[in-house]
């Protein structure tokens, strides 16, 4: 049965309290892909989006405990390139089901499987504590990084600074080639006027004009620190791909520490879509460490021979059969090479029959508690308007955490 909410503060209470926690779509062409979310500011969402829309309307979409969100916007402003400033003009919710491709994986010889799983959570403390082994690997980086370029550096934290934290937002570098002149600025990286907000409240001396900072990334997705150069001088496209090998070849190194402690258990593919996968695991140490409901894992997901993708994904849903548990896993806000690689993937292997709608993902219906914290949300959004608790998109108002926006600047 579909609801609609048309009063705007009940419009932003939902907003609020989904739309930066989950994983979230935006309706293009006849696809639903992915897109990053990165503030709620003066009640307007700002999205960081490379389609290319023909018209000011855009629809994006979450799904919460069996229930689709579809949020109708309109374009209000943006950077005129990958920024977008959206205001929002109504919701409805509707029964979530899952439209596409799934591989048949109940033949033996399919050979799907999941591994190398870890709680991004665990990821973030792993380098919190001191470990001589990383230390060592960050020294003798440092020590290179400084050869090369006299004003560099590399953060590395548990912790995000204020520069990490807004390249993360982002999801892009910052490469200013001279931030007195705008018209270098590359649209393609980190926006030139956040940059001079953050180069303001930073203590680096004015004569160095130009920055590149490259996020060092686990597997390409968890930030953990950034290389960053300094010139009094512009820095070119080359010294910036310099960095970029430099920053993964870092993480790489990191890796094979071992300080990341990922599971070693092998896990059987029961379903996979584009939307999400469900996997059998056994009840081992791992397991209980690494698999908690609506915790975000990261693993590799091995199609097939010679081809390996690396997920994120929030568990929705974790089923007791017994012996083992299956896991139901969405997937959220793929990298754009992993994305690609698995709707190939996927498109080779649709079966003979068009797919039908069926209830989302591994989780089946909504139960029936699912089902009422729904209802409450659509009648609280419904009945905002004569409480006396008013929506302030800078306020912590999310009913499910902390409000996943707070503390983001206003990148318009």
């Amino acid at each position: 049965m579909e609801k609609e909410i048309k009063d705007p503060d009940g419009i932003l209470k939902v907003i609020t309290a989904l739309f930066g926690k989950l994983p979230a779509t935006i309706s293009f062409q006849t696809k639903e892909l992915p897109v990053k979310v990165i503030a709620l500011k003066n009640k307007a969402l700002i999205i960081n989006t490379n389609l290319k829309f023909n018209t000011k309307e855009r629809i994006l979409s979450v799904v919460h405990n069996g229930s689709k969100f579809s949020a109708h916007f309109l374009l209000a402003g943006g950077d005129g390139n990958s920024i977008e400033i959206l205001t929002p003009v109504k919701i409805s919710i509707t029964q979530a089901s899952r439209q596409g491709a799934r591989v048949d994986v109940t033949q033996p010889q399919s050979g799907m499987i999941v591994n190398n799983i870890i709680n991004v959570n665990d990821v973030s403390k792993a380098i919190g504590f001191d470990d001589k082994k990383v230390d060592t690997i960050l020294l003798a980086y440092k020590a290179k990084l400084l050869k090369a370029f006299p004003q560099s550096s590399i953060f590395f934290s548990g912790r995000m600074d204020n520069r990490l934290r807004l390249m993360h937002h982002y999801e892009k570098s910052i490469f200013i080639i001279d931030r007195r002149e705008k018209s270098t600025a590359n649209p393609n990286f980190f926006p030139f006027d956040e940059y001079l907000r953050i180069f303001d409240s930073s203590k680096i001396p004015e004569q160095y004009i130009s920055e590149i900072s490259v996020p060092i990334k686990y597997k390409g997705y968890v930030h953990l620190g950034y290389v960053q150069v300094l010139s009094e001088k512009p820095l070119d496209m080359e010294i910036f791909n310099q960095l970029q090998t430099f920053a993964a070849t870092v993480s790489r190194d990191i890796i094979i520490t071992g300080v990341f402690q990922e599971s070693k258990d092998v896990c059987e593919v029961m379903d996979l879509s584009m939307g999400g996968i469900s996997f059998v695991h056994a009840p081992s140490r791992s397991f209980s460490r690494s698999v908690t409901m609506n915790g975000t894992i990261l693993f590799d997901l091995n199609l097939e021979q010679g081809k390996k993708v690396t997920i994120r994904g929030i568990i929705k849903n974790i089923r007791n059969q017994e012996t083992n548990y299956r896991v139901g896993c969405q997937f959220y806000n793929l990298n754009p090479s992993d994305y690609e690689l698995l709707e190939t993937f996927l498109d080779s292997k649709k079966e003979s029959e068009p797919d039908s709608p069926e209830p989302i993902g591994v989780e089946g219906s909504p139960s029936e508690s699912e089902a009422d914290v729904n209802q409450d949300m659509i009648q609280d959004s419904n009945s905002s308007e004569d409480s006396d608790h008013t929506i302030d998109s800078e306020s912590n108002t999310n009913p499910i955490d902390e409000d996943p926006f707070s503390g983001l600047p206003d990148p318009s």
